[in-house]
C-alpha cells in the first residue's frame, strides 16, 4: 500500500492589509508507496481539511485538488485555491485556537483517498509577526467582517511609550503629536471627517455628539442631538464662531433659558454695542453716560449727544405748566403712584408772561398741590424734584463717597500715568481667577472628574 510518508506544512501568508488574516497557504507532502518508494510525475486526488482544536477535531474548511507529484515525488499545493467543499479559508479565526490540516490523497488522481496524515500547524517567521501585530504583543488584533478589532484591556498607544495612561487611544510624541481624520486627495468636500462620541455604539441612529468638518464651507460644525443630531456651533477657518446657545458661568449644568446667559462678574474691554434694549435690575456704575440721536437738523451726517443729570441722590424730576384761575388758584394732578414712588419733594414754580408772584398754596397731598398767584389766570411753568423711595432704593442707597476694596488701583490708570497693573479690574480678575482655581482644586465638577 502507498502512504504519505513525510508530512511538511509551512505557512506562507499574504498580507493585504496589516494584521488581516492569511488568503493561502501553502503545503507540501511527499508520497511514497508501500515499498518505500516515491510516487514520482503522478497526477494523485488530494482533499485537504483544517481541523479545529484536535487532530480528529471539526472541519472548518476542506477543499480538494489534483496536483502532480514531481521527480522526488513531492506534492505542492496553496491551500486556499482548490475546489472548496465546505467552509470559508478567509474567514478562520486563526487567533481562537489550535488547528490541524489534514491531508487524504488518491494516487490514481480520483476521490477514493488511501492515504491518510494529519499535523497541527505551526507558526513561522511571517505568522509569528501577523501575530505581534509588529510590535504589539500577543493576539491583539483581529478582524471581524471588513473591520479590524483591538481587544485589548488597555491602551492603544501610537509613539512613545505611555504606560500610566487611562486614555484608550494615545498618539503620544515629543515631535508634535498628530492623529488625521480627512479626506484623501481631494478638497472642498461638503463632508470631510466626522469624530462621534456616541451614547450607545450599538444604536443604528446617531445619539450623541460629533465634531464634523465641511471642506466646502470651510467650517468646523459641533453637532449634538438624538436621535436627529442638530448644529450647535460653527467655526469657519477666517476665525469667525456662531455659538446657538451659551452659558457662562460655574453653574455649567443648567442649559441656558436665552441665547447667551452669564453667571457672575464679567469684564468687557473696549466698545459693546447692544441693538435693541438694555434691561438692568441691579445699579448701573459709569464714568459718564450720554444720549445719542441722529441730529434732527442733520440726521444723516451728525449725532446730538447729551450728557445725562447727574445727583448724589436717586432723583426723579416732575414738571409741566398750569394756569390759575379768576381767583389766582390753580390745582395740580400729579401721577397715581407719585407719593407711593417719592419722598422729600422740592418744588421749583416761574410765572409766564407777566410779572407775579407765585407760591405753592399747598404742598402735595393725595397725589396734588396747589398752586397760588398774586393776579389771576398766570400761567406758571412748576418742577418737583423728588428723591426715589420705592424698595429698590431704600435697599440700595447710593453712598456718595467710599473705600476703595483695592487700595492703591484706578478706574482710569493712563490718566493718571499709571499701568494696567493698577487697574482696579485687572486687580480683581486676578483675585477670582485665583479663588476659581482654588475651588477647582477642593472639588469634583458634577460629573465626578
Amino acid at each position: 500500500m502507498k502512504k504519505l510518508y513525510t508530512l511538511l506544512a509551512t505557512l506562507l501568508i499574504s498580507l493585504t492589509v496589516f494584521g488581516q488574516a492569511p488568503e493561502k497557504m501553502s503545503y507540501q507532502a511527499v508520497v511514497r508507496d508501500a515499498s518505500d518508494a516515491l510516487v514520482v510525475s503522478t497526477a494523485v486526488g488530494m482533499q485537504i481539511s483544517i481541523l479545529q482544536t484536535t487532530s480528529t477535531g471539526t472541519a472548518v474548511y476542506v477543499e480538494t485538488q489534483t496536483p502532480t507529484t514531481n521527480a522526488n515525488g513531492l506534492v505542492s499545493v496553496e491551500i486556499g485555491s482548490g475546489t472548496v467543499v465546505s467552509g470559508d479559508f478567509t474567514t478562520i479565526d486563526w487567533s481562537s485556537d489550535s488547528y490541524f490540516i489534514k491531508s487524504e490523497i488518491d494516487p490514481l488522481g480520483g476521490t477514493a483517498y488511501t492515504i491518510t496524515g494529519a499535523s497541527q500547524l505551526l507558526s513561522v517567521p511571517y505568522a509569528l509577526f501577523a501575530k505581534n501585530s509588529g510590535g504589539v504583543a500577543g493576539a491583539e488584533w483581529n478582524t471581524n467582517g471588513n473591520n479590524i478589532r483591538n481587544t485589548n484591556s488597555g491602551s492603544v498607544v501610537v509613539g512613545s511609550s505611555v504606560p500610566n495612561s487611562n486614555i484608550n487611544f494615545v498618539v503620544s510624541t515629543n515631535a508634535s503629536p498628530k492623529a488625521a481624520i480627512g479626506n484623501n486627495g481631494g478638497f472642498n468636500n461638503v463632508n470631510s471627517g466626522e469624530l462621534h462620541f456616541v451614547e450607545d455604539a450599538t444604536y443604528a441612529a446617531e445619539c450623541g455628539l460629533k465634531i464634523q468638518h465641511n471642506g466646502a464651507a470651510n467650517s468646523l460644525y459641533f453637532i449634538g442631538g438624538c436621535s436627529a443630531p442638530d448644529t450647535i456651533a460653527r467655526f469657519n477657518r477666517s476665525g469667525y464662531s456662531n455659538m446657538r446657545q451659551l452659558r457662562l458661568g460655574l453653574n455649567y449644568n443648567s442649559n441656558p433659558t436665552t441665547q447667551l446667559s452669564v453667571d457672575g462678574n464679567s469684564d468687557f474691554t473696549g466698545n459693546v454695542t447692544i441693538t435693541g434694549d438694555l434691561n438692568v435690575t441691579g445699579n448701573i456704575a459709569k464714568g459718564g453716560g450720554t444720549f445719542k440721536i441722529d441730529h434732527p437738523l442733520d440726521p444723516k451726517n451728525q449725532y446730538l449727544v447729551h450728557s445725562f443729570v447727574e445727583s448724589p441722590e436717586m432723583m426723579n424730576i416732575y414738571s409741566g405748566n398750569a394756569k390759575t384761575d379768576t381767583n389766582g388758584y390753580v390745582t395740580v394732578t400729579l401721577p397715581s403712584y407719585f407719593e407711593a414712588a417719592n419722598k422729600d419733594f422740592r418744588y421749583q414754580l416761574t410765572t409766564i408772561g407777566t410779572f407775579a408772584q407765585a407760591i405753592v398754596k399747598e404742598k402735595v397731598t393725595g397725589n396734588k398741590f396747589v398752586i397760588q398767584t398774586s393776579t389771576p389766570n398766570v400761567e406758571v411753568s412748576w418742577q418737583i424734584t423728588a428723591v426715589r423711595a420705592d424698595k429698590f432704593a431704600n435697599e440700595n442707597r447710593i453712598v456718595p463717597e467710599k473705600e476703595k476694596e483695592f487700595k492703591g488701583t484706578y478706574l482710569h490708570p493712563e490718566l493718571y500715568g499709571a499701568g494696567k497693573e493698577q487697574s482696579e479690574t485687572f486687580v480683581r480678575n486676578q483675585k477670582l481667577m485665583k479663588e476659581a482655581d482654588a475651588i477647582d482644586k477642593r472639588k469634583n465638577n458634577a460629573d465626578g472628574q
